[in-house]
């Protein structure tokens, strides 16, 4: 049927409720929001709402993909996005992502710029630093091609596009976040495709090559805004950071075994990665922050 469907999964955090009031605020309404959930964490008294369009959505599993997947089963309508539960949508960004989808026609997924909204900078912001040392790490990181917005580099690290430097709106691309993302109904992929524990790290760019594979081109569409809050890395306490640097070391490394197979560049990438962590950590430990 002619509409749109939102899929929400998520484990019934603060930030859903801002996230569900932001998108029947905007100029576009979706006929139906799923909120996926699953059925150990479900509680009825915490999840009323009276917006008609809400659907809450307990699920049999429990997983970030697995959620989705099960929502993307439900969903009725032509227009699907698939959106994290700590996303602030801009007013009119549904509306920019439907007239983007429309004009690349049937084989095409759209995501927003991605705005920090501390900052109101691009989250995908190229880093700042001296040019030598930056072209040295992007050297490491992807060889001679160096520096590659949109593309999902050597280390299988991926490269996102900052909307304010942009020359169009819209931008052809290898990988799309996942945090919100349009799609036809037609190409949605209903597998657990993730089938690992704990948060699905890196599930995005593994997504996007599968979406890829079946003739599906991605594009970020810079007019339509979407913000979340980011957590700088070199905020997070030492043991903080070590679980997510080894969750995400290993995820990453089963997307590219999946994909291209484990390379050096990936290996390089953890390297820099700890030791930027440890330096910005004690940097910030002598400034007293």
């Amino acid at each position: 049927m002619k509409g749109i469907s939102i899929v929400i999964a998520t484990l019934g955090g603060e930030s859903l409720s801002s996230t569900l009031d932001k998108l029947n605020s905007g100029t576009v309404i979706p006929d139906e929001i799923l909120v996926c959930i699953p059925s150990s964490e479900y509680n009825c008294s915490k999840f009323l709402f009276e917006d008609e369009n809400i659907k809450i959505i307990p699920t049999p599993i429990r997983g970030q993909v697995a959620q989705r997947a099960y929502g993307f089963r439900r969903a009725q309508y032509e227009y699907v996005l698939q959106l994290d539960d700590d996303m602030s949508v801009d007013q009119y960004c549904l509306q920019r992502l439907v007239d983007a989808i429309d004009i690349h026609g049937t084989n095409a997924s759209v995501s927003p710029a991605l705005i920090n909204e501390q900052t109101g900078r691009s989250v995908y912001a190229k880093p700042h630093g001296p040019k030598p040392l930056l072209s040295i790490y992007f050297w490491l990181m992807n060889g001679a091609k160096g520096y590659q917005p949109g593309t999902i580099d050597k280390a299988g690290s991926a490269i996102g596009v900052d909307s304010t430097s942009a020359v169009s709106r819209f931008v052809e691309v290898e990988w799309l976040p996942g945090g919100c993302m349009l799609h036809r109904r037609e190409n949605l992929i209903h597998d657990d495709f993730w089938n690992r524990p704990g948060k699905a790290y890196c599930e995005d760019v593994l997504h996007s090559h599968l979406l890829r594979q079946r003739k599906v081109r991605l594009f970020v569409d810079t007019s339509a805004r979407c913000e979340l809050e980011v957590v700088r890395q070199n905020e997070m306490t030492f043991g903080a950071f070590l679980i997510d640097f080894y969750r995400d070391f290993c995820a990453r490394r089963y997307y590219m075994k999946r994909v291209s197979g484990v390379s050096l560049y990936m290996y390089l990438y953890y390297l820099v990665r700890f030791a930027s962590y440890v330096w910005s950590f004690l940097r910030w430990r002598r400034l007293g922050f």
